[in-house]
């Protein structure tokens, strides 16, 4: 199997497989087949003659020949690559773009792991805590011509089937089978990551898997459908592998009709991810207090149309963090970029003029932070004072650490400290 690694916004992939992050002609056909299926009309994309660029997405490709990762473009540590890898899950897990919170053991054991290979571990260590707890069976009514009487005797049919089978009965009855849909939604999952995960010992926990559903049918299933499962008393167990069971199959398409080859993917956009991982910490943070964070705040407006009286510029910071009269005090914009590149800062003049707008339009607010994830380059973060403000308002550049909630959780208590003495 093929493994092709780029970063997004970064690295290219190429239709000449003599190059390096080469694809063949099949294999390329088969990207852009599936690229213009799942994301036509996102800005996510950047394509040019016989090559492509991922602008704001990463995560796992994986088409039949070939498995393409797609890493951040922010290299958090230059030394130790397991840390990036172990950010980018500690992200995913917090802002819940899985279907299960991972531990610090777990992120510690999948941080040199592809994507996925991480959702299938994931996915196979839930399935056998469920089936363990006891595979969940429902009775289905069934007609069939038996040697044994079984509960009701279909007499015109027992007579037009056995005239010369005496021994035989035909009967209608119920049977209490682990043949269901939710069990079939189990296994078609299990099947999806099957035939793309090549580490024996994990390949090894879904063969047991797929013995342990043996009696359960493979079949195709709708995704339509897989919204309409409802647990009961009896299958709650099901919850968490039955979440991770609708990621796979959700994330699967059929690439082609032609040659049927199967497309999986894992894919998120960062920019979204940081901004929701980022959100969640915060809110995790001010749930004892009396403070409370807003997010994509829309209550103020910058200007008004002087002839339609109409509001026409929107201010949309993406978390305002305020008291419980609704009095802003903190005001913060994520940026998923390098704030110190080569020791120079990479801030844009344009976001500092934002930030501006957003302090002065929010009389009660006191500071705007403009949030970068840290990196292991050094730098003095600016920090500006408004003019002729009293009180003091403040505009920084401030930066958090992202390879464990903990340690974002510290660096964001100190930036918020200030506010919580008052």
């Amino acid at each position: 199997m093929k493994q092709v690694i780029i970063r997004e916004a970064y690295d290219w992939i190429l239709c000449n497989e003599e190059m390096p992050n080469g694809l063949t002609e099949t294999e390329w056909d088969h990207l852009l087949h599936y690229l213009e299926n799942t994301y036509k009309g996102e800005n996510v994309i950047e394509y040019t003659h016989q090559k492509v660029q991922f602008i704001n997405l990463i995560g796992v490709i994986q088409l039949k020949t070939v498995r393409i990762e797609i890493l951040p473009k922010i290299t958090l540590n230059q030394n130790e690559e397991a840390l990036n890898r172990r950010a980018l899950l500690n992200m995913l897990s917090v802002a819940k773009k899985l279907p299960v919170e991972l531990t610090e053991q777990t992120l510690s054991q999948f941080e040199k792991v592809d994507l996925l290979h991480i959702l299938a571990r994931l996915y196979i260590v839930e399935l056998m805590k469920t089936l363990n707890r006891g595979m969940y069976r429902e009775y289905q009514g069934r007609v069939e011509n038996i040697a044994t009487l079984k509960g009701r005797l279909l007499v015109s049919d027992h007579i037009r089937h056995n005239l010369k089978r005496s021994a035989n009965a035909f009967c209608e009855f119920d049977e209490l089978t682990p043949n269901i849909f939710l069990n079939q939604v189990l296994k078609t999952a299990l099947n999806i990551v099957f035939r793309y995960v090549h580490h024996s010992p994990l390949k090894i926990s879904l063969m047991n898997g797929l013995a342990m559903l043996e009696d359960v049918e493979d079949c195709f299933i709708p995704k339509e459908k897989l919204e309409q499962i409802q647990l009961n008393r009896q299958n709650t167990h099901y919850e968490k592998a039955l979440q991770l069971a609708k990621a796979i199959i959700q994330s699967t398409s059929m690439s082609s009709q032609q040659n049927q080859q199967i497309a999986f993917s894992f894919l998120f956009k960062m920019n979204d991810l940081y901004e929701t991982y980022i959100g969640e910490v915060l809110k995790r943070m001010l749930v004892s207090t009396s403070y409370e964070v807003k997010l994509q705040h829309t209550a103020k407006k910058l200007l008004q149309n002087a002839d339609t009286g109409r509001d026409n510029i929107l201010l949309k910071p993406d978390f305002v963090i305020e008291t419980r009269e609704q009095e802003a005090k903190i005001i913060i914009d994520t940026k998923w970029k390098s704030v110190i590149v080569n020791g120079k800062r990479n801030y844009k003049q344009g976001d500092i003029y934002q930030m501006y707008a957003y302090i002065t339009t929010y009389k009660s607010a006191e500071r705007c932070l403009l949030l970068y994830p840290q990196t292991n380059e050094e730098g003095d973060l600016p920090r500006w004072v408004v003019p002729d403000s009293f009180p003091k308002k403040y505009i920084e550049v401030q930066t958090v650490r992202l390879d464990r909630m903990k340690h974002t959780m510290e660096d964001l208590g100190e930036m918020l400290e200030e506010m919580f003495q008052k």
